[in-house]
């Protein structure tokens, strides 16, 4: 697999031009050494075995910041959209790497909420920035070596000690161009007994071959709390690579959302470090593949320290010759006694052609814990399809019905209404197409 060409002088101009401090530049030369160095992966790597990125277009260039600002009405349709049925206190929307709209609301900011994007954010308060950037996700791969250096935009939050905010606030990342590569970052920071939501939305039309690749740092101090959700219904032609991870402390708790539904090619890789005693983390994932789409989901639920908790629950439907990948990893460390861990993937299956590989994985190096696992895959029951159309409903409908019932244990445990009605409308168009 050809490697993209890159030198140092790119990476010295990327950052003049955004503007960017010294030690970010030294940060982003490192990571352009660990991008030279390291492979991309392939089917011969465990992780990526049923995932070929033989047509991903790799090398594509790199899309830069125009500076572009935008009234709320001349945004994308589908954000206005999204935006006249969102309940966020506050949202930031990104028309490929521009910033082109925020609300944000004069009583989060008089709480001391930071909410901008990272180039505001790395002008406007850069110790916060500094002492926060790269501690989650390093450059120990080949993308995120590849984020870490070419990155070009991204959100940031930062919620002060003891502060709770109580609505969702919101990010929308639309993609314009194919042909091009779009490298997002966001830097998420809870301090001590904080408290939030945040939902990041990535869509698109459908484009020519382009390359999305997006990282998102979480880090909770302790006692903070934190609800996100990553929601994918990028167009086709999209390879959307992401990977997120989140650095938990004593008694903070995350509750993480992970929703696919578009994009030629998705890899999502959810890590969860649990840190501190206390912390909990939850994982739920939701996908719906269709025609060519390939999902892989890869997550890991480390456990680092004593009476820690995890709970994991994926759910998908894959139809037409789509191919659907989970592969899970919960691993305890040797000091991770009394740790509490749970994972399960479920899929449904609606055609013949369609596939799914589960591959669940416990790595236990502790010896007074709970841990358990499980995965089935199976086909739609004909006798339920029967039943339903027995009644008077249409197959598809049926299909639909049997769909969301599958798909429920997921969207039950989510509370924040607004975010399920669009996911459940998201399905069922899914379902009928």
């Amino acid at each position: 697999m050809k490697a993209l060409a890159l030198s140092p002088n790119e990476v010295r101009l990327l950052s003049q031009a955004l503007g960017e401090p010294g030690w970010l530049l030294e940060k982003r030369l490192q990571a352009l050494e660990a991008f030279v160095r390291l492979p991309y992966p392939t089917q011969k790597d465990e992780a990526w075995r049923y995932t070929d990125l033989g047509r991903a277009p790799l090398e594509a260039p790199l899309e830069h910041p125009q500076g572009r600002r935008l009234s709320r009405d001349e945004l994308p349709k589908a954000v206005r959209a999204r935006l006249e049925k969102t309940d966020a206190a506050a949202f930031l929307v990104f028309l490929g790497p521009d910033l082109v709209y925020a609300e944000v609301p004069e009583e989060l900011k008089a709480k001391g909420v930071l909410f901008t994007d990272l180039k505001t954010a790395l002008g406007a308060y850069p110790e916060r920035v500094e002492n926060a950037l790269f501690q989650a996700l390093g450059f120990e791969d080949k993308f995120s070596a590849q984020n870490a250096a070419l990155f070009t935009h991204g959100a940031f939050l930062y919620v002060p000690a003891g502060v709770e905010v109580e609505k969702p606030l919101g990010v929308f990342k639309v993609l314009e161009r194919g042909k091009v590569a779009s490298v997002g970052r966001s830097l998420l920071v809870l301090q001590d007994n904080a408290q939030a939501t945040y939902i990041e939305e990535y869509l698109s039309d459908d484009l020519e071959p382009t390359l999305h690749l997006s990282a998102t740092e979480m880090l909770l101090r302790p006692g903070a709390r934190l609800r996100h959700a990553h929601v994918q219904t990028l167009g086709d032609g999209v390879y959307h690579l992401h990977k997120q991870k989140a650095l938990l402390e004593r008694d903070s708790a995350l509750n993480d959302l992970v929703a696919t539904f578009g994009g030629r090619l998705s890899r999502a890789e959810v890590a969860s470090e649990l840190l501190g005693p206390g912390a909990e983390s939850e994982m739920l994932g939701l996908y719906f593949a269709h025609g060519e789409q390939h999902f892989d989901h890869y997550t890991l639920q480390h456990h680092v320290a004593h009476h820690t908790r995890s709970d994991l629950l994926y759910k998908g439907a894959v139809k037409d010759r789509a191919h659907a990948v989970y592969s899970g990893l919960i691993r305890l460390e040797p000091k991770a006694q009394k740790t509490d861990a749970y994972q399960a993937n479920r899929n449904l299956i609606l055609s013949r052609e369609a596939r799914v590989d589960s591959i669940p994985q416990l790595e236990i190096a502790a010896n007074d814990v709970r841990c358990t696992h499980g995965s089935t895959t199976a086909p739609v029951d004909e006798l339920q399809l029967f039943y339903l159309q027995s009644r008077g409903l249409s197959r598809n409908l049926a299909q639909e019905l049997l769909v969301k019932a599958h798909l429920a244990d997921v969207l039950t445990r989510i509370p924040l209404e607004a975010l399920r009605h669009h996911l459940e409308a998201v399905i069922e168009e899914k379902v009928r197409l």
